[in-house]
């Protein structure tokens, strides 16, 4: 298995600009629970820091598909600095806001736009690789180590983010995380030669990555995804904190991470025969069953223990997600159609984070994960009238 992923780093600048991306990325997981963890502690309460969340997961779902195109279009490299450079003048306005106590309504503003100039730095990692090694083999394995390396950036993330807030000024998490956005942007910028041609707009068959069939339903789909992952991880922080474990907040999010993570690079180092659709109807299913395990947890231990499980449902299902827009969508549009993936998450974040937060409050941690249930179904629902057609590539066991 080991040698499946060595494998994928033979190509030069492969590891650098998977290195770039890494660090570029990893406020994603920081950014999110970071806000809930600020603003719950600047209020008590976990209404409007849902809300909040879910801003700036509304404003980089907006930006993640028109910045997209723009990257298919004109190149990574025209795109990565002028948007690291909006969005550290917004995220340093949102942190002097919070630092004069100004009023909550104030605070979307700024949210809303550093959501939305935050690229889909997965997105340009995996066209990345896409450009390296398609129709190789090895650009499975590759897709899942990314997925794996997400998993890793949220054990990561969750355990940076209680941290500073738990142990310091809480708004001091925006600065780290905008510094990791910073330098990892930097990095990237400067690999010109792994990153993929532009295709400019008057280049024959341009056409926008939805039109091929099957992508409005599995970014649908993945709308699902992302509700689960958003009101997980807010029912569980105040799980934690109804049961006043609030510091450990982190170490439950990070288990759920952790068993993503493992399964991840598992289904990385395997040689599958059945094909990829097969497969994501398959883990949909099993997507959809998962959360129903919440339920048994009685304490933030058996949490932990749940958020495990939980977490092993994730990372093959987004890797055979990813996998399957790269041979559905033609490689003049691929960036724009693994955001469109990275979209739906977001989108369902954003929802499931805005609705949890009171339900929470108003109705108990327990009774939250029922909305993680049924955003769980949704997906299973999603994959089973799933339908693709190849376009210009073909659908076959990788």
């Amino acid at each position: 298995m080991l040698g499946r992923y060595r494998s994928i780093f033979r190509k030069p600048g492969t590891a650098a600009f998977c290195a770039a991306a890494f660090i570029m990325r990893m406020p994603m997981a920081i950014y999110p629970l970071g806000i809930v963890l600020i603003i719950s502690a600047r209020e008590g309460r976990y209404g409007f820091a849902g809300v909040l969340s879910a801003c700036y997961i509304f404003g980089n779902a907006l930006g993640n598909p028109i910045l997209s195109v723009a990257v298919d279009r004109y190149g990574q490299r025209r795109l990565i600095l002028p948007c690291a450079a909006v969005h550290t003048a917004a995220v340093v306005a949102l942190a002097l806001m919070l630092h004069t106590g100004s009023p909550n309504w104030m605070l979307a503003v700024p949210t809303v736009v550093f959501g939305f100039t935050y690229l889909a730095v997965g997105s340009l990692v995996r066209a990345r690789w896409s450009h390296q090694l398609d129709g190789r083999p090895e650009l499975t394995t590759a897709l899942s180590l990314e997925s794996v390396l997400d998993e890793l950036l949220f054990v990561l993330g969750p355990l940076i983010a209680t941290l500073l807030a738990t142990q310091a000024e809480p708004v001091f998490v925006l600065y780290v995380a905008l510094a990791l956005v910073v330098g990892g942007s930097l990095w990237l910028a400067a690999l010109h030669a792994t990153e993929p041609p532009a295709h400019p707009a008057g280049d024959a068959g341009h056409g926008s990555a939805l039109r091929v069939r099957g992508m409005v339903v599995l970014t649908l789909t993945t709308v699902g995804m992302g509700a689960v992952f958003a009101s997980a991880e807010v029912a569980m922080v105040a799980y934690c904190g109804q049961h006043d474990k609030r510091s450990l907040s982190g170490l439950v999010l990070a288990a759920m991470a952790g068993g993503s993570m493992l399964s991840g690079l598992v289904y990385g180092g395997i040689q599958w025969r059945s094909d990829v659709l097969r497969r994501f109807r398959t883990q949909a299913v099993v997507f959809a069953v998962l959360p129903c395990v919440l339920l048994a947890a009685v304490n933030v231990p058996a949490l932990a223990a749940c958020a495990f499980v939980l977490g092993l449902g994730i990372a093959p299902t987004l890797i055979t997600a990813f996998g399957l827009v790269q041979q559905i969508v033609a490689t003049r549009a691929l960036t724009e159609g693994l955001s469109w993936l990275s979209t739906g998450l977001n989108v369902g974040y954003g929802a499931g984070a805005a609705l949890v937060g009171g339900i929470a409050d108003q109705h108990g941690a327990r009774n939250a994960f029922l909305l993680v249930i049924g955003a769980g179904v949704a997906v299973g629902l999603g994959g089973a009238v799933l339908r693709v057609s190849t376009g210009d590539r073909v659908l076959s066991p990788t």
